[in-house]
């Protein structure tokens, strides 16, 4: 009988336990969600999103961070900003079906360095960084990594490189970063075993350990914890950010690399392994035939393929290019004017992406490339009340523009799409308008 009695009371301090737990996790004591950033969301009770990389104005890169609901229903999101000086301010944003607001760290917390943590009530938002003049954006991440990539970073005189890092996690992170470049391989000794403590953010300036280089690739290697890393190019008055790979890979696609006259194109690839790589670049350019590009790179090192201004590929658009290597590297794409670059990171194929007028300058190019052998069907939805959908087949290995698959609508500009296939071979590219035209490549959220 009194057994019986204390069962009622055991339920009871059961669930005040769960509403204390509830309670307490708003980024205090949880490890980075593992849920998708925002897309797939539907019928989760909230989801968290990560962006680093934005700075004050002093440190060029400036900017906002845009949440955007893609529910027909509301959605309240719960935002920390830290800065590099372990600055702190907390804001609510409520928001309608399908609305957007934003938040700019700058204004909130002083500081160099900025991260900030959203917490999604309802799930089925999004985040993106956007630099000042929309010049360039990233978008948020749903969790931390455990190793991260980069490729093609300058410290030259008039540019400067540094690596982004926030611990997402109520646990010290610590972390190895090594380099590779013409020089070789390097593990600078300010770089090893640093500890993050949680919930803070630091700015790695990649000058004060290599000076006056050019075209640096990075592993970040996580040895506890995991962390959220973008990296941050400044060239002359163009900033990048750069959300590199969570690994190296033998074979990349980048579907629009401009090549039109007074431009620069470049791939930077890195070779973090002991063996040579054979790197093989094809560019295709129709109505032109373009020669194989060859590029060997021996271990722990660094080297570039031009693509404009290259006299055997004529200044003709943009061109579809695709990298093998014997040897697993890491690769960006650097592309600007002779006197300033930014760079830009391979997308991986999936199944899902999402993209949206966050710089509110609608886009230059935006297309769907299928990276397989066979045909794929790809659905396109634009996100919104009564948004129109279409699906539409997509060819083995061949780049198509969206708007040229899609009639649902006649312009991207102020528009939100979700676009799906029938497989995980997918990749979705866009870019910004600029002057000369593709310069500025801007990577869509996918559904990992």
């Amino acid at each position: 009988m009194a057994d019986r009695r204390r069962r009622p009371l055991l339920v009871v301090l059961a669930a005040a336990l769960v509403v204390v737990g509830v309670a307490a996790s708003h980024f205090k004591t949880s490890n980075p969600s593992t849920l998708s950033n925002g897309l797939s969301a539907n019928g989760v009770e909230s989801a968290a999103l990560y962006c680093t990389g934005l700075s004050s104005a002093s440190d060029g890169v400036e900017g906002h961070v845009v949440f955007l609901n893609t529910s027909n229903g509301p959605r309240t999101v719960l935002v920390d900003v830290v800065s590099d000086t372990h600055r702190t301010a907390t804001v609510t944003l409520h928001l309608a079906a399908y609305a957007s607001q934003s938040v700019s760290p700058a204004s909130l917390v002083s500081g160099s360095g900025y991260a900030v943590a959203a917490e999604a009530v309802g799930g089925d938002v999004v985040g993106e960084e956007v630099t000042s003049g929309g010049a360039d954006e990233v978008p948020c991440t749903s969790s931390g990594v455990t190793g991260w990539y980069g490729a093609g970073f300058d410290t030259l005189v008039g540019s400067s490189a540094s690596l982004s890092i926030y611990n997402p996690t109520a646990t010290p992170a610590v972390l190895d970063v090594t380099t590779f470049s013409s020089s070789g391989f390097g593990a600078p000794a300010g770089f090893r075993g640093l500890s993050l403590a949680p919930h803070t953010q630091v700015e790695l300036k990649l000058g004060t350990q290599i000076v006056n280089s050019s075209n640096i690739g990075v592993h970040v290697s996580v040895l506890r914890g995991s962390l959220v890393v973008v990296g941050v190019q400044r060239s002359g008055a163009v900033a990048s950010l750069v959300p590199g790979s969570t690994s190296t890979s033998r074979h990349v696609w980048f579907p629009r690399v401009t090549t039109v006259e007074n431009s620069v194109a470049q791939l930077r690839v890195a070779n973090p392994g002991s063996r040579t790589a054979t790197v093989t670049v094809r560019v295709g350019l129709a109505p032109y035939h373009v020669a194989p590009l060859t590029l060997h790179l021996a271990p722990y090192s660094s080297g570039e393929v031009v693509i404009t201004p290259n006299p055997a590929i004529p200044a003709h658009g943009y061109a579809t290019v695709q990298l093998t290597s014997s040897a697993p590297v890491v690769t960006s794409l650097a592309t600007g004017t002779a006197g300033t670059i930014a760079l830009s990171s391979p997308g991986t194929p999936d199944d899902e992406f999402l993209i949206s007028d966050f710089a509110g300058r609608g886009f230059n190019a935006a297309t769907v490339t299928d990276t397989s052998s066979q045909s794929v069907t790809v659905t396109f939805h634009v996100v919104g009340a009564n948004g129109a959908t279409g699906s539409a087949r997509l060819g083995g290995a061949t780049t198509e523009s969206i708007l040229g698959l899609f009639s649902g609508v006649t312009s991207l500009s102020g528009k939100t799409l979700l676009i799906t296939s029938s497989r995980s071979v997918l990749l979705v590219t866009t870019t910004l308008p600029s002057d000369p035209q593709g310069v500025t490549v801007v990577a869509p959220l996918d559904g990992r």
